[in-house]
């Protein structure tokens, strides 16, 4: 079974903002889906998922699910598809909020980006 590993780095300062140190927390998880998860609502752009004790590889989080910046964005260009209503009625926090809620109720198929295929033009030789 693969294992999620997702870190996280937290910058404190000290001393009138004088004195800054990095804190690094690291984060496992046996599902993709609860890496994902964490990684959407925490906005972490990349984990990591360990197949074993030397290969490891990268997942990126935003390849395929928007930001909250490009929730936003979309949400008011096009709110049928998200907001399920004619026009957008919702400020940027009420916004915001229902990114989050989509998160955490694991509703993540509106979150997805739109991909079109890209479509081979055969010559003919006629």
């Amino acid at each position: 079974m693969y294992t999620y590993k997702v870190k996280q780095t937290e910058t404190k300062s000290y001393f009138f903002n004088w004195f800054t140190s990095d804190y690094e927390k690291v984060y496992t998880f046996n599902t993709y889906n609860d890496a994902l998860i964490f990684c959407l609502s925490e906005e972490i752009k990349q984990f990591s998922c360990i197949i074993s004790d030397k290969v490891q590889t990268t997942r990126k989080t935003f390849k395929n699910y928007y930001t909250l910046k490009e929730f936003k964005k979309h949400c008011i260009n096009n709110p049928m598809h998200f907001l399920n209503a004619q026009n957008c009625r919702l400020d940027n926090k009420q916004i915001s909020n229902y990114y989050f809620y989509l998160i955490g109720s694991n509703k993540l198929e509106k979150l997805k980006k739109f991909q079109t295929q890209k479509k081979k033009i055969l010559k003919s030789r006629f």
